[in-house]
């Protein structure tokens, strides 16, 4: 019997979990649409990374086109629909075509796809955090008309655990090459944390539009 990837499971969880509120509320239609496809990448993604990673076959390719480059602008588009603001939108759609722009660059004159694109993923999460604050300021400001408690929220805590897993994974994966060199046993420990904080993204994303129905005036 092969080991069981905790990981995937977990990842496979929140899949699931989200697959019934398409039957169910009406409410973040379009916002659970984009998080289940991002679960359905996530799960896809890391079952084959499971799968290559106990034969020892090189993934890098799959990480750089699905999780470096889509599950970003997956996230950039879930966020892009939370704001209200014009010009806040047009913003973010420039920097995808900025993004998308670069990530072409990139692979053409500098790296390969079979190299892992740390300055690619640091580039889009950099954007993705300071979108998110933009969306925390804006809750505080009270540009986006909150009329309940936030902790009833879903959305408030999708984005809360997407700025937490992309500041985290920031870091990482920006001073990646300098912790090999350093400790790898301290690469070990903080990938382990990565993960953990990967899996409460993704769980929060499939199980908290439930709690719509909670109270009827949400954000």
């Amino acid at each position: 019997m092969e080991h069981i990837d905790w990981y995937v499971v977990f990842i496979l969880v929140g899949l699931l979990v989200s697959i019934p509120h398409f039957f169910l509320l009406k409410q973040y239609k379009k916002q659970h649409l984009i998080t289940f496809i991002i679960l359905l990448l996530a799960t896809a993604l890391e079952s084959y990374g499971s799968y290559t990673v106990s034969r020892k076959i090189n993934n890098v390719l799959s990480y750089n086109l699905f999780f470096v480059y889509v599950e970003t602008l997956l996230i950039l588009i879930f966020l892009s629909s939370l704001i209200s603001s014009d010009k806040v939108k047009s913003v973010i759609k420039a920097y995808i075509i900025i993004f998308i722009s670069f990530g072409l660059i990139y692979t053409i004159f500098i790296e390969n796809l079979l190299t892992f694109h740390n300055y690619s993923f640091s580039l889009g999460s950099a954007f993705i955090i300071t979108t998110c604050i933009y969306f925390f300021i804006s809750i505080l400001n009270k540009e986006m008309n909150s009329k309940s408690k936030l902790v009833l929220n879903p959305i408030f805590w999708i984005v809360t655990l997407i700025l937490l897993f992309y500041t985290s994974t920031f870091f990482y994966f920006s001073s990646l090459k300098l912790l090999l060199e350093i400790e790898r046993d301290l690469v070990k420990i903080l990938s382990s944390l990565n993960r953990v904080v990967a899996i409460s993204m993704y769980l929060v994303m499939g199980g908290s539009f439930y709690l719509s129905y909670f109270h009827k005036k949400i954000i």
